[in-house]
C-alpha cells in the first residue's frame, strides 16, 4: 500500500464491532469525527484514550448510540501513531436490540435493528466499510 499523502484522508467509515479503545499520539493530530454533517478534529491529548462506539452498539441500543464516522488525515507534523483495542463480539454471538429497548410498559417501540449473529454482519461489512452503514443492517437481515 503507498504511504499517504499530506491532505490525503483515510476514507472515512464505522467500525463493526462494540468498543474501541484508542491511545491517540499525543503530538500529531489527524482524526476526525463526522457531528452533525461536518469533520470535526479530535485533538489529541497526552495521556488520553478515544472512546469510540461501534456498529453493535448501535445494535444493541437500538440506535440510542450511533456507531461514530471517523477518518484519518495525513498531516505534515509528523507521523502519527495510534494503537487501537477493539472489543467486538463472538462471531457467533446474536446481536439484537436490548429486549428493555423495544419493550416499554407493554407498549411494543419500532425495533429499528435486525436480529443476527456477528459473524455474518462482520462478512457484510468487510465488503461496504467505507458505504453508509444503513444498507449493512439492511442485508444482514436477509442473512
Amino acid at each position: 500500500m503507498p504511504s499517504a499523502r499530506v491532505g490525503d484522508w483515510s476514507p472515512a467509515h464505522t467500525d463493526a464491532g462494540g468498543v474501541i479503545l484508542l491511545f491517540q499520539d499525543d503530538q500529531v493530530g489527524g482524526l476526525q469525527i463526522l457531528k452533525d454533517g461536518q469533520w470535526i478534529d479530535v485533538q489529541p491529548l497526552h495521556n488520553s484514550i478515544v472512546i469510540n462506539t461501534g456498529d453493535q452498539i448501535e445494535v444493541l441500543s437500538n440506535g440510542l448510540y450511533k456507531s461514530v464516522w471517523h477518518r484519518v488525515l495525513a498531516t505534515p507534523t509528523g507521523n502519527r501513531r495510534s494503537i487501537a483495542s477493539f472489543y467486538n463480539p463472538s462471531l457467533k454471538a446474536t446481536i439484537a436490540p436490548a429486549p428493555q429497548l423495544v419493550e416499554k410498559a407493554n407498549q411494543e417501540v419500532d425495533q429499528a435493528y435486525p436480529k443476527f449473529v456477528f459473524g455474518d454482519y462482520l462478512s457484510i461489512y468487510a465488503e461496504q466499510k467505507f458505504l453508509p452503514k444503513e444498507p449493512r443492517f439492511q442485508s444482514v437481515r436477509a442473512v
